[in-house]
């Protein structure tokens, strides 16, 4: 059988805190009684998804399979992009990691047997995607404290999912700091101390926090959430309202819309995108687009 008629699978034994490991062998049984065809590499080392997603895809494989968790998705979506035919690529996801934020736009269930059928409707969507200098996300990118949060939520061992990033939350506010910034999009002009910014393609970020409850993945703007400075005592009343989504009409937050974005700081900017922790050449000046229906998606 052709490459670009079987699955690539790729697998992130570590998503999760080594949930994909467990699952490892109920996903090759459910692979086998479906009768798919195809061929499993798993990942060895940060970024090597990306590699073996671009390695794949020019030994012809146009089915790629991502089986991890938001990390493991914006590798594999990363490889897609840098491969140059990502017009001829579709994604599939089997949500095996800690927060899962990008598969709950799309109702995608962490039960294998259901991902595998999700995966088997061949149902597509094309979505867009996020760049800031050579490197893209697919979900969202977050600045200030909520990438503060994500370093301390990678160093805790023992949670997964909105647990481990609450726990973050209150590490974080030990030594709280506000930045400030100029933001500049295409109609706006913003110098203010900021709590956090979160560009939001998709709805969910940290675990289940909903800072952009109204982005659409496929509508070529991402969705901004500003939070201002506020006391220390305030965003813990404020973080509940973030979880529910429910702070956009709050005085705290503003929301924009917008498909380019700078932020610039006399500081090094804090930042992550899809859980992941960026290397910038110049992280003092973002310049932060969205690049319409760029990654077929299967979405069941």
């Amino acid at each position: 059988m052709k490459n670009n008629q079987k699955y690539l699978i790729i697998i992130n034994l570590t998503a999760g805190r080594g949930k994909s490991q467990k699952k490892l062998s109920e996903l090759i049984i459910a692979l086998k009684n479906h009768r798919i065809s195809y061929e499993l590499r798993q990942t060895k080392a940060p970024k090597h998804a990306i590699e073996i997603t671009r390695k794949a895809i020019s030994e012809g494989f146009r089915k790629i399979i991502a089986v991890g968790g938001d990390g493991t998705i914006n590798e594999v979506m990363n490889g897609i992009m840098l491969s140059g035919k990502n017009e001829e690529v579709t994604l599939g996801i089997i949500p095996e990691g800690g927060g899962n934020d990008f598969a709950k736009n799309f109702q995608i269930r962490t039960n294998i047997e259901k991902a595998i059928e999700t995966l088997l409707t061949n149902k597509t969507k094309y979505v867009d995607v996020g760049k800031i200098e050579d490197q893209y996300f697919i979900n969202s990118l977050g600045i200030g404290f909520d990438a503060i949060v994500a370093q301390k939520a990678t160093r805790i061992k023992f949670l997964n999912g909105l647990p481990r990033y609450l726990v973050a939350v209150f590490t974080a506010l030990i030594n709280l700091k506000f930045h400030k910034w100029e933001i500049i999009t295409e109609n706006r002009k913003i110098s203010a101390k900021f709590l956090l910014i979160l560009f939001g393609n998709g709805k969910y970020s940290g675990g289940g926090f909903k800072l952009t409850p109204n982005a659409l993945v496929n509508d070529g703007l991402l969705n901004i959430c500003l939070v201002r400075k506020i006391p220390h005592l305030k965003i813990l009343k404020f973080l509940p309202l973030v979880i529910k989504g429910e702070h956009i009409d709050k005085k705290e937050a503003e929301i924009l819309q917008s498909n380019k974005i700078e932020v610039i700081s006399n500081t090094k900017i804090p930042i992550y995108f899809d859980g992941e922790l960026p290397i910038l050449n110049n992280d003092k000046h973002l310049v932060i687009e969205l690049i319409p229906k760029q990654i077929r998606l299967i979405i069941g």
